[in-house]
């Protein structure tokens, strides 16, 4: 089974990398869905392992994607910051991107507030802030654990 965690919304406050880290020290790989990209260097630096990334809407590198397709332990996800989307106010948008995409999955951020939902057989994931969390909630990251194409989704508090 393969171990990916997910994280969003640093904003260059390195706590929130070092909160996640300790949270899941043990993945193989991990998915920053922007805001600061710059952090996902940082990530994977002190992870040792991949990171993947696309930029947000505060980032202003355009060599890093707006949105990535990656397979991963058999799935296809779509990786996105979520704001070219309207996710704050609704999903549907980003579903039917992932369907168009053939994904099983959507992973995005920008609200700051971590959600787990589905919409037929497809998955969006927001894994929240580890830094600067919103409406409330407890900093989080994700972990995605996949297995055959097969996705276990987890919100995890740091």
């Amino acid at each position: 089974m393969m171990r990916v965690g997910v994280i969003s919304d640093t904003h260059g406050v390195s706590f929130g990398i070092t909160r996640a880290l300790r949270a899941i020290p043990d993945a193989e790989a991990w998915i920053h869905l922007g805001d600061f990209a710059a952090d996902a260097h940082i990530l994977e630096r002190e992870a040792g392992v991949p990171v993947h990334s696309v930029r947000g809407n505060c980032d202003l590198d355009t060599r890093v994607p707006a949105e990535l397709v990656l397979t991963l332990g058999g799935a296809r996800i779509l990786l996105c910051h979520g704001h070219q989307y309207a996710v704050r106010y609704d999903r549907t948008r980003l579903f039917y991107r992932a369907e168009e995409l053939d994904c099983a999955a959507a992973l995005y951020g920008h609200t700051h507030v971590s959600l787990l939902e589905a919409s037929g057989s497809i998955l969006a994931l927001n894994p929240g802030s580890p830094a600067l969390p919103r409406e409330g909630r407890a900093p989080s990251v994700a972990l995605l654990k996949i297995e055959n194409g097969e996705l276990f989704p987890e919100i995890v508090l740091v």
